[in-house]
């Protein structure tokens, strides 16, 4: 039973042991601390650069056995919370959270199947929009072709999800190791056939990540698909969170105030 800590570098944050860091893209960052590394056994850590935490996730998919298992990052956390909302409060009155004791997400999968980041809404007025705004429909319409062809099963669930306003976001979850090889299995043969069909040498360093932000999607997709019992949890970002940051949020998010 392991939360995994996905960073590309050293890090310093008050984390359990049950907290494990795993360095990705480790063929190339340095790592003097002695991290979990992609690098090792079955790995795609030289993808990196285009799949950024899926390296992670792709490794502990190949190499490792915990029942239970989970992903965060170096600087996000699940939170004790469930609303947004619930944390800017409690983080007003009690300062920066603490990482959720992983024993406590145990006890969650006694009930649900996944933990996952409390869904945002965004702005744009759907998944689709979102898309389009922050990357390249181009690969937005080859993901949907591959989808159709190798899981045609799954495109109502694709286009709901597309059509709707509401992700969990991050990359972030926890769950059973059976429910993590389920996931990865679809996932990784979609992005890899993706990845066979999009050109993305002319890309900046941001929007090479392509398939870590393809990622984000299309596990919102898998879950609508499969429809699974989901405990949600609300996230924070250790360079952020403050209670100056709190009284900021509960202003324009909470009270709706400009």
């Amino acid at each position: 039973m392991t939360m995994y800590v996905i960073t590309h570098k050293e890090f310093d944050y008050p984390i359990s042991k049950s907290y494990v860091p795993l360095l990705v893209g480790a063929n190339k960052n340095k790592n003097p601390r002695g991290y979990l590394a992609d690098n090792t056994g079955e790995n795609i850590s030289n993808k990196n650069p285009n799949y950024s935490e899926l390296t992670g996730l792709y490794w502990l998919w190949k190499n490792q056995s915990d029942r239970n298992i989970g992903i965060s990052h170096y600087r996000r956390y699940f939170s004790k919370c469930t609303s947004n909302s619930m944390l800017y409060y409690r983080t007003l009155l009690s300062g920066a959270p603490i990482p959720i004791n992983v024993s406590r997400l145990d006890n969650y999968l006694k009930a649900y199947d996944w933990v996952v980041p409390t869904p945002e809404t965004v702005e744009e007025g759907s998944m689709e929009k979102h898309f389009i705004h922050c990357h390249n429909e181009k690969d937005l319409i080859v993901t949907r072709k591959v989808i159709e062809e190798l899981y045609p099963e799954y495109i109502s669930s694709f286009d709901n999800f597309m059509h709707g306003d509401k992700a969990s976001f991050l990359n972030m979850f926890y769950t059973s190791k059976d429910q993590m090889d389920n996931y990865c299995e679809w996932l990784f043969k979609i992005l890899f056939e993706v990845e066979k069909r999009v050109d993305i040498t002319d890309y900046d360093p941001y929007q090479k990540r392509l398939f870590g932000f393809l990622s984000e999607r299309l596990f919102n997709v898998w879950l609508e698909y499969n429809q699974p019992n989901i405990k949600y949890l609300a996230t924070f970002n250790t360079d952020l969170i403050d209670r100056g940051w709190a009284a900021r949020q509960i202003k324009h998010k909470v009270l709706r105030w400009n």
